[in-house]
This record gives structure tokens, C-alpha cells and sequence, in this order.
């Protein structure tokens, strides 16, 4: 191959040799760049040599190098300008430096963190603070009597009369209680805070560092629906553990408590809130095993919270479980597993707590005791089943909140908690995910509260405004009968309490009427007819005397007077207002106005104006009217009585 550039310069590239074929090809990299030309070399035999140039155009050569070509030409790349062809380039020194020494300050912050909270596991395992002296607790006496929830349990004493705890407290609403009102198990203070106490009977008490360990666990338990842990007191024979105190009670006395009215709503907060502490509980990796409606304990919020949970070695004193199922009282049995009853050294698991609950759910719809009226013979069989609840709807009770949305579903959980093989049961997340379907809202029962306080505040606005708008209409028509009694000016100021005086007026016109003949008219008529005829006429009266400026005086019998100028002053426009309205009574007496039992006579009326001095006043207290003096006026009223 040459290149025979302008400048006179060969290049000779090397031989290559191929094999004789109709058709060859062969790569040859060109390091000279610019315009070059091919002179192809073929040799045919052995010693001759046969020079063909090809016919072929010129081309541009490009660069040696070209990065991407998988391979890395050291005389043109490296690191830097062709990474894919070259690799990487190595870390600088500098920058080996801060990996590392990042890397080591990660590492240094977890081995410090890891042995951090180590030490500090170690320190809530041997710290004795929980222990607690029996002289820093106060107990707190009571003189109220025994609920009646504690009742019933005297009553079920004849299923089981060994109590291991005394269960006093008095019946109660949704009140505020705080712990110095209302006592509902053995309680006292403990550092200026309402602790609930248990006391626990040994043979011989060792603090291990199991007990230790165990006490650990539930010290770091910190929840909305459990109850803290306090602390201890520790005998050779005896065991005091102190937990939070809930002033509201046990499930157990809220719902049979027949004057709690407890809807439904309350029913699945409080279900959906033991789920929760027990859900957290199951998290931990422990096993409540002793689930009932008595260790779940109402707060002041109305929150559910489970207590005596864990502390197993405090309580019972190494006993087996089976042991312990058979020691206690009968009612309690209901709430444990099959298993546990007939099973010996059985371990605690996830499903035992999980048919309490479904016991504790039959529980809160009956709102009686479990077993129902069942007897202590039926309860100590192996294998007793208590009745599930028949949620029916009471035809008397058109409250929907008194009735579960879904009974079906609701008893469906309750059979799948209480399930023979504890495999079937299901887990708390598929029993809350079934509760939320029930009741979507999730509210709290202070929630619950509020909303209902909101809806009665806006049911009783309503009840103001229709009953403020019917007082409003009662006033009007008080108003509009005093005014048609009254004038204005004397009616108002008699309503807010002040006194009318009586007044001079210089000059007013008054109007007197009468009906011609009415004796006559009256002796041939029922009294009722006479009745209802001047009601007619002076009906029609008083429409008329609307449009003018006067004020009826009074009726008497057939006689009507009117005045105009008192005790609204008119100047001397009383004369004409008068004057008007006469001649248009008399116009429309003897138009429209039919004298009773007559052939369709005429009304026919007299009447008399004068315009003078006037004095007028309101005189007494009952049925307060106008009285107007005026020697005219005696004089007219003397001759209507001859």
C-alpha cells in the first residue's frame, strides 16, 4: 500500500498474504490520515509477482484511535477520554482517603448506636427502679358499696366462690370520675399517681433474669390501648404489681350497666381498640393468654386499654398454664381456648388471644355475661361453647344506632375467632379489616360524642329559630289586638311599662252613629241574628274608617264613634278626615247592609259630628281603654240612655 501525498511521501504498509479466492477480504489499519489511494499486491506461484492497482476512488482516512472499538489504544486513550475502551480510571489518593474514612465513621456510629442501645438494654434489665417500696403506696378507702356488676358476681358465686381479686366500684355513667370518686378493684397511690394493685400469692419468689427480662419487655410497652406498667413490690411469699388505673372501669361494668346507653358505634370503638392493644401486644412477641372483658379497662376518653398483660413469672409462679386455666374462677373460663383446657404444657400462641376475643365480641353485642344462663355443670364441660348473640331488630325501636349495620357479618367474625382448630382463626389483621367493613368511620367514642353533641346543638338552633319565629308571630298578633284596642302612641308606651297621662286637645272632631230603628229591628230577631247583623255592619265599618285619619272610640250596642285629632294631632285636617269617612259609611251602610227578616230594606243610619276641646286619658289596669271628656259628648250619651 502507498499514499502518495503532495509532499512525495510512501508509506509502506505491511504484507499481508491471503489465500487465492474468487473473492477476498482483509483489514488493514491505516495510521496516516488525509486523501490516500489503494494499490492492492496479489502473488500468484512462488517466485512471481503480479502488481494490480485497484480501481477505486479516493478515501478519507479517519484516526488510529476510536474510542468504543473495544480496544484501547495506549498511544491515543486512556482513562480519561475513553472509558469504555480503557476502563475506570483508578481513585485518587485524596479521594481514597474520604471513602475510607467515611466508611469508617459509618461503621464507627453503628458499632457506637448498636452498643448504645445494648448498654442501655442492660440497664433497663438490672435497674431496679421498677421495684417499688409497699410503704410509698397509699391505699385509698372507700365507704361506697358494691356495684352492681360486683352483685353479679356474688350472684355467680355459686359457679365459682374463689375470687382472687376484689372488684369494688359503684354504678356509674359517662361521667367525669377521677380516681378519688369511684373505686372499681383495689387501688392507691404510688408517687402521687391512681394505681391499680394485684397481688399475687408464691411459695417462694426469686428475682431471675428471666423475671428481669420479662419486666424489661413490658416496661417498654407504650401504646394508646395498653395500660403501663408501674411497678412491683417483692416478698419471699407474695407479689404486688402495680399497674395504670383506668377511672372508668372494666368493659365488663360498662356493659352491664344498664343505664350506660351504649350504641353501636361505642360497641365497634371499643372492639376495634382492644384489636389494637392486642395487635401491639402480638408484635412484641408476647402472648396476653388471659384475655377477658375484665382486663379490658375504660379510660377517661373512653379508649379501651388492656392490662395484666405479660409479668407470667410475677403472677404465677413458674405454674403451668394448663394449671393456671384450672385454678380460676369458673365465668373465666369461658374466654380460653379449648386447647388450653384440654391440652397440658401447652404453649401460649397468637390464636388463644384470638378466641377471647371473639368471646369478648359475643360479649359486647349481649351486653351480658358471656355463658348467659348457662349453669356451672355446662361451663366445666370440655368443649363448652357459649351461645352467640341473635342480633334480631326490635320492631318498638326505630333507632338505627341501637342496631348493628351488618349482624351477619358481625356474627361470621365472632364464629371464625372461636373456631375448634386454632389454625382456622383468623389473624388481628383479618378480623380488622372485617370490622372496618362493619364501620368504616373509626371514630372515637369522644369523637362520637362531639358529633352527637353537634347534631343535637344543630337540632336545638333549629328548635330556637322555629320557636323564636312563632313567638315573633304571637307578639304581632298581641301587638295588632292592642293597637286595635289602644292607640298606637298609648299602646306602646303601656307596653314597656310607663304611665299615660291624660292630655288636653284643643280641637278634634268626633263621630257618633246610630241605626234608625234598631229597637224595632232587634224585637223582630233572634239575638243571634242581631249579633251577627251589627257584626256585618260594623265589619264593613271598619274597613272604611282604615283608610282614614281616625281611631275608633268604642261601640255600644248600635251606637259607633269615631275621632279624629286625638290623640294624634292633626291640625285642622280632624274636620274633613271625619267628615269623608261619614258620608262613605253612609254610602256603603245603605248599599250593601240588608236588614234581617225584612224584603230587602236598607240600613239606614243617623249620624252626628262635632269638633271642639277634648280631654283624654287612659283609665284602669284591666282591659285599659281611652277615655275622652267633653261636655258635648256627655250631653249626646245622655240622650242615647233616654
Amino acid at each position: 500500500m502507498e499514499q502518495i501525498p503532495p509532499s512525495g511521501e510512501i508509506y509502506h504498509s505491511l504484507a499481508l498474504a491471503g489465500p487465492s479466492a474468487r473473492v477476498y477480504e482483509s483489514t488493514v489499519i491505516i495510521p496516516v490520515f488525509g486523501i490516500i489511494e489503494i494499490i492492492a499486491h496479489f502473488k500468484i506461484g512462488i517466485e512471481d509477482w503480479i502488481h494490480i492497482a485497484l480501481v477505486s476512488s479516493n478515501i478519507q482516512v479517519s484516526r488510529k484511535a476510536i474510542c468504543g472499538d473495544q480496544y484501547c489504544d495506549l498511544n491515543y486513550e486512556n482513562c480519561s477520554n475513553c472509558p469504555i475502551d480503557c476502563g475506570k480510571c483508578p481513585l485518587k489518593p485524596i479521594h481514597i482517603g474520604l471513602i475510607t474514612t467515611g466508611c469508617g465513621l459509618f461503621i464507627s456510629l453503628f458499632i457506637g448506636f448498636f452498643l448504645y442501645f445494648k448498654i442501655q438494654e442492660q440497664r433497663l434489665l438490672w435497674d431496679p427502679s421498677w421495684i417499688i417500696d409497699v410503704k410509698e403506696v397509699q391505699p385509698f378507702r372507700s365507704q361506697y358499696s358494691i356495684s352492681l356488676t360486683s352483685l353479679n358476681d356474688v350472684k355467680k358465686t355459686n359457679i365459682s366462690r374463689q375470687t382472687s381479686e376484689t372488684n369494688l366500684s359503684i354504678t356509674t355513667n359517662f361521667s367525669n370520675i377521677s380516681c378519688t370518686q369511684q373505686i372499681f378493684c383495689l387501688a392507691g397511690y404510688l408517687r402521687h399517681t391512681c394505681v391499680a394493685i394485684r397481688k399475687y400469692k408464691h411459695k417462694h419468689f426469686q428475682l431471675t433474669r428471666h423475671v428481669r427480662e420479662q419486666v424489661r419487655l413490658v416496661r417498654t410497652f407504650n401504646h394508646n390501648n395498653i395500660c403501663k406498667f408501674m411497678g412491683a413490690s417483692l416478698f419471699p411469699n407474695e407479689v404486688i404489681i402495680y399497674m395504670e388505673y383506668m377511672p372508668k372501669g372494666s368493659l365488663r361494668d360498662v356493659l352491664q350497666n344498664d343505664k350506660i346507653p351504649i350504641t353501636w358505634a361505642f360497641r365497634f370503638s371499643f372492639a376495634i381498640d382492644i384489636l389494637n392493644g392486642l395487635s401491639y401486644i402480638h408484635s412484641r412477641h408476647l402472648i396476653h393468654g388471659r384475655l377477658n372483658s375484665s382486663n379490658c379497662v375504660v379510660d377517661q376518653r373512653l379508649t379501651i386499654k388492656i392490662t395484666d398483660y405479660g409479668l407470667d413469672d410475677l403472677r404465677f409462679n413458674h405454674i403451668s398454664v394448663n394449671s393456671y386455666v384450672q385454678s380460676i374462677e369458673a365465668y373465666k373460663r369461658v374466654y380460653y381456648a379449648p386447647e388450653l383446657i384440654s391440652i397440658n404444657e401447652l404453649k401460649l400462641t397468637s390464636p388463644i388471644d384470638i378466641y377471647s376475643f371473639g368471646i369478648i365480641l359475643n360479649e359486647i353485642a349481649t351486653r351480658s355475661e358471656p355463658f348467659g344462663d348457662d349453669d356451672i355443670e355446662s361451663i366445666m364441660k370440655i368443649g363448652y361453647r357459649p351461645k352467640i348473640a341473635k342480633m334480631t331488630h326490635d320492631i318498638n325501636n326505630d333507632n338505627e344506632e341501637d342496631f348493628c349495620p351488618l349482624p351477619s357479618s358481625y356474627i361470621r367474625v365472632i364464629k371464625q375467632c372461636i373456631m375448634e382448630n386454632s389454625y382456622d382463626r383468623p389473624t388481628c389483621k383479618d378480623i380488622e379489616k372485617s370490622l372496618k367493613k362493619m364501620y368504616p368511620l373509626q371514630m372515637s367514642p369522644i369523637d362520637l360524642i362531639f358529633k352527637k353533641m353537634s347534631l343535637y346543638q344543630t337540632s336545638l338552633e333549629q328548635a330556637v329559630q322555629l320557636r323564636t319565629y312563632e313567638l315573633e308571630q304571637e307578639k304581632h298578633k298581641s301587638e295588632n289586638l292592642l293597637y286595635s284596642m289602644l292607640p298606637k302612641s298609648v299602646a306602646e308606651q303601656l307596653r314597656i311599662g310607663q304611665i299615660v297621662t291624660a292630655e288636653y286637645y284643643d280641637n278634634c272632631t268626633i263621630y257618633f252613629s246610630d241605626i234608625v230603628g234598631f229597637t224595632t229591628i232587634a224585637s223582630r230577631c233572634k239575638p243571634i241574628d242581631v249579633v251577627e247583623f251589627l257584626n256585618r255592619v260594623y265589619t264593613t265599618f271598619d274597613k272604611i274608617i282604615d283608610r282614614y285619619d281616625v281611631y275608633k272610640i268604642e261601640t255600644i250596642g248600635d251606637a259607633y264613634m269615631v275621632v279624629s285629632g286625638v290623640p294624634k294631632k292633626n291640625g285642622n285636617e280632624h274636620a274633613y278626615q271625619i267628615a269623608t269617612m261619614a258620608l262613605e259609611l253612609i254610602h256603603q251602610s245603605t248599599k250593601n247592609c240588608i236588614i234581617p227578616y225584612s224584603n230587602n230594606e236598607k240600613l239606614q243610619i243617623r249620624v252626628g259630628l262635632h269638633s271642639g276641646p277634648v280631654c283624654a286619658g287612659v283609665v284602669g289596669s284591666k282591659m285599659p281603654r281611652l277615655l275622652r271628656c267633653q261636655q258635648h259628648i256627655k250631653e249626646r250619651e245622655d240622650d242615647k240612655l233616654l
